[in-house]
């Protein structure tokens, strides 16, 4: 697809004391074998290096520009104020958590999923959380299903496959038209908010590992599956970023 026909991707990296990793998250953007997208890092009053390293990404590529919070905000609120910043002019909408990475082929592919079914409101594909390789069950080479039926799947079928906000590809108009975008009270936020659009619209899915979720001590994933908050620890995932 050349870059003039390409729709435009609005990428969104909220950060906070990410400087170990923020720099393999943005490498994996500008590695990205789709060029047109624009990205937006949302500092969320870092106390390390992030802020740095954010500047000089925003420096080197135009497509890349930084946003500094002026008050701090606890991960939910901070991942809906990053989603704020994207373009008015975007069709789609992505958030790379700052610890996670997407492979180089992530938009490229879920960009053809989304144009190919019009009716797709949100994109997901494999990807790895850790070691492992996840969010897996929908028949090959299914490229697109019913949105209330793979909500149907999730509840009856313990069937998840949202993965977390690295995972999915959103129709940008619908993360407009939703705000907050995430519930803000609810632990498992991105869950609940694809099974709010899904009402209205359909499932895209890749049938690739596109996307790497870092597990670690002291994220939101593994503060759930502490509190077991899930029916099944290993069937949903949470939201997946420290917990600020």
């Amino acid at each position: 697809m050349k870059i003039a026909s390409q729709p435009l991707v609005s990428i969104v990296v909220p950060v906070y004391n990410e400087e170990e990793f923020l720099g393999e998250c943005m490498e994996s953007i500008l590695a990205q074998t789709y060029a047109n997208w624009e990205c937006t890092i949302v500092n969320n009053c870092s106390t390390d290096r992030s802020a740095e390293i954010a500047k000089r990404y925003a420096s080197r590529d135009s497509r890349i520009r930084f946003h500094e919070n002026q008050e701090f905000l606890r991960a939910v609120p901070n991942f809906n104020r990053a989603l704020r910043q994207i373009s008015s002019s975007s069709k789609y909408a992505k958030i790379v958590f700052s610890d996670d990475w997407i492979f180089p082929e992530c938009l490229e592919r879920m960009v053809e999923v989304a144009e190919q079914h019009p009716t797709a409101g949100i994109v997901g594909a494999y990807g790895l959380q850790g070691p492992d390789v996840m969010w897996s069950g929908l028949p090959y080479p299914t490229q697109l299903i019913s949105g209330r039926e793979v909500c149907r799947k999730l509840f009856l079928d313990d069937l998840y496959v949202f993965g977390t906000g690295t995972s999915l590809l959103f129709r940008a108009d619908l993360v407009r038209a939703r705000d907050p975008f995430y519930n803000e009270s609810n632990l498992h936020a991105d869950s609940e908010a694809c099974c709010a659009l899904l009402g209205e619209c359909d499932f895209g899915f890749v049938h690739q590992v596109l996307t790497f979720t870092r597990v670690r001590e002291g994220s939101l994933y593994q503060f759930s599956r502490g509190m077991n908050t899930q029916l099944r620890p290993d069937s949903i995932a949470p939201v997946a970023c420290t917990i600020w």
